[in-house]
């Protein structure tokens, strides 16, 4: 009898392990599940993002996220590894990119309810649907020396409420002085992409289907930015400026305003002299807004992709994630998430942040096209080769009229 027990004790004994080695090989939740993670960024992006992973893994310790910096060419990268059948199961994209690889990705699982602006979950969509989920916006604001206005007897920027366009080239023109190296300039060099905006344009139609270079805004931009750099205007020229860092002219009274601050450099902006320095709103109708996003690879499937789920939702609205965006020591972006908020205005409270959060819903999402950066890059180039944005003397009301007949028509199909 006690043999017999013996015997029975041990089959339900193997029978048991036999289960447990059956439940492991079919993907339990026992499992340990890796995930491919890949990203661009700076140094400091990178460690950021590394953090961040980390404390994923900490809460998720059965997911573990391999980490793939790709420190270059990241859009061609990320497409040879598509096109070789080595997709990441997940990759950090953009607003503008998703166009170019929304064929490649899944479509996303995202509630808008959760983002403070709508452009944030906005700028996740092509067309109707959306392809990546949010974690990350990069909005522009503008950073002041407080001391040249002082000095020169002017009405610092308000916190809140934007300068008009004439407004701040009035307040450039008046803080400009000097001569040759001397000079102090009233603004860091314009860039179209963002004064186009600020002007009211953008380069696309609202549907993607095709350029808006023949426009008021477009020939206002242009016209703009030929006077800031003129012999006697309120910027340097692209040639003065080339090899210049234009965050270290501000920091030594070399420039007035710096109307293209991103949040990237903030922690460096906090280490200057308190009370010298400050953050405003952009000038006119906002700038362009980055948003970026985690995408999934149409690949995964099963406990993966339940996995990359968990990792993109804890990235994109998780306080341990978001709060790690932005501290004294560096940023990657702005939070998405009213949570994550508090924890980026307490990383520089000297610093008026919340000009970030007012750019959020100010700035606008251009349409999502495939080839946004070289199409972009290329209407940059012609102005500044062929205007004297740059070394050109032709009309820019012919070269953006040239531009607009050989704009790619159908560009979110192209």
């Amino acid at each position: 009898m006690k043999k017999t027990r013996m015997l029975a004790a041990l089959a339900a004994a193997g029978l048991a392990l036999t289960l447990v080695a059956c439940s492991s090989s079919s993907g339990g939740s026992s499992d340990q599940v890796t995930l491919k993670f890949a990203h661009w960024g700076s140094n400091e992006e990178a460690k950021t993002l590394a953090a961040m992973i980390d404390a994923f893994q900490q809460a998720n310790p059965t997911i573990k996220v391999e980490d793939n910096w790709i420190q270059s060419d990241y859009e061609q990268k990320l497409t040879t590894s598509i096109a070789g059948g080595q997709a990441p199961d997940v990759a950090q994209t953009s607003n503008t990119q998703l166009a170019n690889f929304q064929s490649a990705f899944q479509p996303a699982q995202v509630d808008p309810s959760k983002y403070y602006a709508a452009n944030i979950p906005d700028g996740m969509k092509v067309g109707d649907q959306y392809y990546a989920v949010p974690f990350v916006i990069k909005p522009k604001v503008m950073a002041v020396n407080l001391q040249l206005f002082k000095k020169s007897a002017v009405q610092p920027p308000s916190l809140s409420e934007p300068m008009t366009v004439d407004q701040f080239v009035a307040t450039a023109k008046r803080l400009t002085a000097g001569s040759g190296k001397s000079k102090t300039y009233g603004s860091a060099p314009l860039w179209f992409n963002g004064w186009l905006v600020a002007e009211g344009g953008d380069f696309f139609t609202a549907d993607g289907q095709s350029c808006t270079l023949d426009t008021p805004a477009a020939l206002a931009t242009a016209k703009l930015l030929m006077q800031a750099q003129a012999k006697d205007g309120f910027a340097p020229t692209t040639l003065d400026a080339q090899g210049q860092d234009m965050f270290y002219w501000l920091s030594v009274g070399r420039l007035a305003m710096q109307p293209d601050f991103g949040p990237w450099d903030i922690a460096k902006l906090a280490g200057l002299k308190s009370g010298e320095f400050q953050l405003v709103p952009v000038p006119g109708k906002g700038s362009q807004l980055e948003v970026n996003g985690l995408s999934l690879s149409k690949s995964i499937r099963d406990s993966k992709l339940d996995a990359a789920r968990k990792f993109t939702a804890f990235m994109s609205t998780d306080d341990r994630a978001q709060s790690l965006l932005t501290s004294k020591a560096s940023s990657l972006g702005v939070p998405v998430t009213d949570s994550g908020l508090k924890s980026f205005e307490a990383a520089a409270p000297s610093l008026n942040l919340k000009a970030f959060e007012t750019a959020a819903g100010q700035s606008r999402l251009g349409a999502s096209v495939k080839n946004y950066g070289q199409i972009t890059g290329a209407i940059g180039d012609a102005l500044g080769s062929r205007t004297a944005i740059g070394a050109g003397h032709e009309d820019p009301a012919k070269v953006l009229s040239d531009l607009q007949q050989k704009c790619p028509a159908g560009l979110t199909t192209s």
